[in-house]
């Protein structure tokens, strides 16, 4: 199945969407379930693109593992056939739920991958991550249940740079967003964005 995505060219009132090139297989990335990845980033230039490159690969990769989807099917309680937009919001909601926002140290991106949160949260009922530990757990969640998510950079606060990263998925031709992080407020509608692809 073909999933098309908006353009890249923005019309007047619609997001801009820019692309960053999806990075080589990086075995690292797939290192046993224990591992927390590191990126190393300049904090006076952040580089947006490997970043957002690096959270797309775990998203694809761990959205194909089975424990994944064996973790995220029994929250499910549509019985609706191929019922999306629901799913997507019952998994969203479970994600927000469960995870506790914490910061990375300066200097350095660290991705927890989608079974170490998930490990986590079936232990302690809850996991600590920033932005890219809440995209990469709701995005191999949701892919893990046919659902093409894809990691989205974001300008947070009015920020020149991209400092934020979201979900979107296709449905009824239209992208939406979900910010599993705007966990009391709606998604806002960020007009700057940057995927892999």
């Amino acid at each position: 199945m073909r999933v098309v995505y908006p353009p890249t060219q923005a019309l007047a009132g619609e997001p801009n969407y820019q692309s960053a090139p999806r990075m080589p297989i990086r075995q690292n990335l797939l290192a046993p379930d224990g591992t927390v990845h590191r990126i190393p980033i300049d904090p006076r230039a952040p580089d947006a693109f490997t970043i957002i490159a690096s959270i797309q690969f775990v998203i694809d990769q761990f959205g194909r593992d089975p424990r994944i989807r064996a973790a995220t099917l029994p929250l499910l309680s549509s019985r609706v056939n191929n019922d999306i937009r629901n799913n997507a919001s019952t998994v969203a909601a479970f994600v927000m739920r469960k995870m506790v926002y914490l910061a990375d140290p300066d200097g350095g991106e660290f991705i927890q991958t989608p079974l170490v949160l998930l490990n986590t949260i079936g232990l302690k009922g809850f996991a600590y991550g920033d932005c890219d530990d809440h995209v990469v757990l709701l995005g191999a969640m949701l892919v893990s249940i046919g659902i093409p998510a894809r990691a989205v950079a974001v300008k947070l606060h009015g920020s020149e740079f991209y400092n934020h990263v979201v979900i979107d998925y296709p449905y009824q031709g239209q992208s939406i967003l979900i910010d599993p992080c705007a966990k009391n407020v709606p998604t806002p509608a960020y007009r700057d964005r940057l995927v892999a692809v």
